[in-house]
């Protein structure tokens, strides 16, 4: 499911530097993500792809540049934007249980009590655990706690779901479950999604684009159209030559830009 060619996001030369060291960690970065669209950030380990995320849902400043969603200049966290962050065990609230995690943010919303259980419900059926709403996240394995986080931040219903190396922290074979969780949960709810990962093949096989950032200060070094259609399949779509070709793409990418080496910093900066 391809988004429309207007941005629902426009990330527009986007840079920033920490004032406490000087650092210019992002340089003029330039994306954008479709509405209805699943678009994937890759990148040499370090090269800033957590602080590009931040950044974009306005729990960072940007040092130059902008962020829009909808048109909306981004400064403060939009209520629009949900970010599921990669360790689901310290975001999730040990003392409440499944469904009051799941309930937590609707609190802005000021839904009707019946109201409020509905939502709760259809968000724990979307990700599999309705018979687990009185069991605490302690009661669960990584994977179960994970689609908690999930079903808390598709709860709210935003426009578009910022993903940060969500199933890095769990075995192989849940990550590919949580994969395929996620393809269905954007082609059920319409939920526009933007991932950073240091998976090449989770990038490949989840996204419609993926933009590659080059080692710090991090710019976009290329944008590559994964045209594999939908539905995907973890056997059929990962064997076929057309991802396999993708993959090497974009390992070749991240690779010769891990060996450049980066700018001193005072011409960086400059």
């Amino acid at each position: 499911m391809n988004g429309t060619r207007t941005p629902l996001l426009d990330v527009a030369g986007l840079r920033k530097v920490y004032r406490s060291s000087g650092t210019l960690a992002l340089d003029k970065i330039t994306l954008d993500v479709r509405r209805g669209e699943f678009v994937s950030i890759v990148g040499p380990s370090g090269c800033g792809k957590t602080t590009l995320l931040k950044t974009i849902c306005g729990l960072l400043h940007p040092s130059a540049g902008s962020v829009t969603l909808n048109g909306a200049r981004v400064t403060t966290p939009p209520p629009e934007m949900v970010l599921v962050f990669q360790d689901y065990a310290r975001s999730l609230f040990p003392w409440l249980t499944v469904a009051g995690n799941v309930a937590f943010p609707l609190r802005k919303k000021r839904l009707a009590p019946d109201a409020r259980a509905r939502v709760i419900d259809d968000a724990l059926d979307a990700v599999g655990l309705s018979t687990f709403a009185k069991h605490y996240p302690w009661q669960l394995s990584g994977g179960m706690q994970q689609r908690v986080a999930i079903a808390r931040a598709i709860a709210f219903r935003p426009e578009i779901l910022l993903l940060d190396e969500p199933f890095a922290s769990v075995d192989a074979l849940t990550r590919a479950d949580l994969e395929d969780l996620t393809l269905r949960l954007r082609a059920e709810l319409g939920i526009t999604m933007l991932l950073v990962t240091h998976d090449i093949d989770e990038a490949v096989y989840l996204s419609d684009r993926v933009f590659v950032l080059s080692t710090p200060p991090s710019h976009v070094v290329r944008e590559v159209a994964i045209p594999l259609g939908q539905p995907r399949d973890q056997e059929r779509t990962r064997s076929d030559a057309r991802f396999l070709a993708l993959r090497n793409e974009l390992h070749h990418l991240i690779g010769r830009r891990r060996e450049s080496p980066a700018p001193p910093l005072a011409e960086a900066v400059r």
